[in-house]
């Protein structure tokens, strides 16, 4: 399994790289601080299978990254990880075709299990209750509340353009407008549930 680790902070990268390294079938193949050209550069000089990324809304935005990255076509599997990440990062991250979010203070273990879960073509998402799925609906206006809950249903993008009758690009637009809409003064967080089985994180 060949991983890419995107990071602003060099201290974080080493110590996503060094628990990669102790793992049986792990290769990091590129690690990069938050410059964009640098991150294109190793992505294509690399291509990794998995791209781990900082998201840290207004300095390194990994939702805007994966969204990026999956406008490419196939490509890598994105899993991002975050501080404490809240529901709208969850839903900016599934509305951008991300396949995972990480607390960037999960064990090593649970890492190497998101890892791995993305890889062979599953989700790693914090659950989303029923109040987290309202409260970001209220962020959004009632045209878009269709788009946000099929992508919550795991919904692909190709049935929710037929389902509502919109070309890809247009629905690539309007996703990228939800996404912006959400994010806007997010530091008004919303709660995400860890996910059902998940032990609290620690620090790793």
């Amino acid at each position: 399994m060949r991983v890419a680790i995107i990071d602003r902070h060099p201290a974080m990268r080493a110590g996503i790289e060094a628990i990669f390294e102790r793992s049986p079938g792990v290769e990091v193949v590129a690690a990069a601080g938050g410059d964009l050209h640098e991150v294109a550069h190793a992505l294509y000089r690399t291509s990794p299978d998995v791209v781990m990324v900082e998201d840290a809304p207004g300095r390194l935005d990994g939702v805007e990254l994966a969204r990026r990255i999956k406008a490419l076509g196939p490509g890598p599997k994105v899993l991002l990880h975050g501080d404490r990440p809240d529901a709208i990062q969850v839903a900016s991250a599934i509305l951008a075709d991300a396949d995972g979010v990480l607390d960037s203070a999960a064990q090593p273990r649970e890492i190497l299990e998101a890892l791995r879960t993305v890889a062979t073509g599953g989700t790693a998402f914090p659950k989303l209750g029923g109040r987290e799925r309202r409260e970001l609906a209220q962020r959004l206006p009632p045209e878009d509340h269709a788009i946000l809950a099929m992508r919550l249903a795991a919904t692909p993008r190709r049935e929710i353009a037929d389902t509502l009758r919109m070309d890809a690009r247009a629905l690539r637009r309007r996703v990228a407008a939800m996404i912006a809409r959400l994010r806007t003064g997010a530091a008004a967080t919303l709660s995400a549930a860890p996910p059902r089985g998940a032990a609290p994180s620690a620090g790793t």
